[in-house]
């Protein structure tokens, strides 16, 4: 199929949101506090795909968006029936970045969403199409990291639209 065509309207769908590697504190991927967040992510997973959902849509940015694209591409070895989109705010995005060419590659759809030339406009715009396409919202976003930015705009976004939302606040994990 091609890459670039959208075949799965009427699927339940979720999307993602949550930051880069740098606003987390743990220090690689053998971190003790890592391993629990993203045995909390996957099971934030399960759920949805028990409520069934079967089309997943990730952004193209590493941190969340990548860790969660690569446990739907797990689920997917087990699960055919699962579809993963990934969402590209803008042309070139991440290019030659090799965990983002990998998700791509193991993906069912890679969709350039935005024509726009300020980049800040594109991020927003993919945010908005993911939430907007999406039934369910699974957020990486902690209040008590007082962070700003793309996550909690798309968070409150998804809650503004009445979309089904669940939270994983990361802090939880640090211990």
């Amino acid at each position: 199929m091609d890459k670039t065509e959208n075949n799965f309207a009427g699927k339940k769908t979720c999307c993602f949101t949550g930051h880069r590697p740098g606003a987390f504190p743990w220090t690689g991927r053998e971190d003790p506090r890592f391993l629990k967040f993203m045995e909390a992510l996957e099971k934030e997973i399960d759920i949805a795909i028990e409520q069934g959902v079967t089309h997943f849509i990730c952004g193209n940015a590493l941190g969340v968006d990548t860790w969660a694209a690569e446990l739907v591409i797990k689920k997917k070895q087990s699960n055919p029936g699962l579809t993963l989109e990934i969402a590209v705010p803008f042309t070139g995005h991440n290019d030659g970045n090799a965990e983002v060419t990998a998700v791509q590659a193991a993906s069912d759809l890679v969709h350039v969403v935005s024509s726009a030339t300020n980049m800040a406009a594109a991020y927003h715009e993919r945010n908005r199409y993911m939430v907007d396409s999406s039934d369910t919202l699974i957020a990486v976003y902690d209040y008590r990291s007082n962070q700003k930015g793309g996550t909690l705009n798309t968070l409150n976004y998804a809650k503004k639209q009445k979309k089904t939302v669940s939270q994983i606040c990361w802090m939880d994990f640090l211990e």
